[in-house]
């Protein structure tokens, strides 16, 4: 049985370890709150160039691009694929890393070739620990999202896809969930793009379809420059996303661990109690036979 300095000691241990999960918690909740905040504030830009691609190919029917194809078939597996993976930097974020590896494990396993591009460093280690095909001069940290960031990535991919290195271009991320709930791990298919993405929500602009206008040099051309934006778009929400999943993770790891060393603290502070008790009982029962030893001694 521990003595009551052990149990004290640990109590002690696991007062400094709870320190640390709060300040792990009000830090995860600070940082998704930035993100998405903005997120929020570059979404209508997107927003617009989305819609401006759909009425690009409403207005005209005979519109051809590189970056799209009509024949795609999804179901159909095979093909030369990259795979862009969005994981976190760092683990205590309970399942979400693994979560997002395993989507995107069984997504190379329906190609013929593929190779990943990996963002946030425990990916970096996972895939090349495990022996994958990963694009090595392709390293970006999850310290935190921006523009930038997204049209590095979209830039270098853009141009693997103008080489023709790749049949299709994904991206696997972890879409948030918002609240306290896990984010679920998916993945999509950014190049050839998939036309059915770009139909606007809402019938309040299913009518902007339908207004004619003029493209300089054309339209092609047009298409072909407004893409590397809204890919970067596309991706800076992935990022933002897979941030704030993550983030929200963190905080709900931390919050199980706040609750179990509420538990263990409370049981530990119980066995003090207890332990204190019967040492106090022990020495009343030696100050007790003492003084009747003494008591004795002076009759005699």
């Amino acid at each position: 049985m521990a003595s009551t300095k052990e149990i004290k000691n640990r109590i002690k241990s696991v007062g400094d370890t709870q320190k640390i999960t709060n300040a792990m918690y009000l830090i995860s909740s600070t940082k998704m709150r930035r993100a998405r905040r903005d997120a929020e504030q570059t979404r209508p830009y997107f927003e617009l160039l989305r819609r401006e691609i759909h009425r690009m190919f409403a207005v005209n029917s005979d519109l051809k691009s590189r970056y799209y194809d009509a024949d795609v078939d999804e179901n159909k597996p095979g093909g030369k694929n990259a795979i862009l993976v969005i994981t976190a930097d760092k683990g205590l974020a309970g399942a979400y890393n693994q979560n997002v590896i395993k989507d995107a494990l069984a997504l190379a396993d329906r190609s013929d070739e593929y190779k990943f591009y990996i963002v946030g460093d425990y990916g970096w280690r996972f895939f090349r620990s495990h022996g994958s095909n990963v694009e090595e001069s392709f390293e970006h940290s999850m310290i935190e999202p921006s523009l930038r960031m997204a049209r590095n990535i979209t830039t270098e991919l853009l141009e693997a896809f103008d080489r023709g290195e790749f049949d299709r271009i994904y991206v696997c991320f972890t879409e948030y969930a918002g609240g306290m709930s896990a984010g679920e791990a998916m993945h999509d298919r950014l190049l050839p793009f998939d036309l059915d993405d770009f139909v606007p929500e809402g019938d309040e602009h299913a009518s902007s379809a339908s207004t004619v206008f003029e493209y300089e040099p054309d339209v092609e051309t047009v298409l072909e420059n407004i893409m590397e934006s809204y890919l970067t778009g596309y991706i800076y929400s992935a990022l933002v996303n897979s941030y704030s999943s993550e983030q929200n993770a963190r905080m709900m790891a931390m919050d199980a661990a706040n609750d179990n060393a509420n538990e263990l603290l409370a049981s530990l502070e119980l066995e003090y109690n207890h332990m204190r008790q019967i040492a106090i009982t022990q020495e009343i029962t030696e100050i007790s036979s003492g003084a009747r030893s003494l008591k004795r001694k002076k009759k005699k």
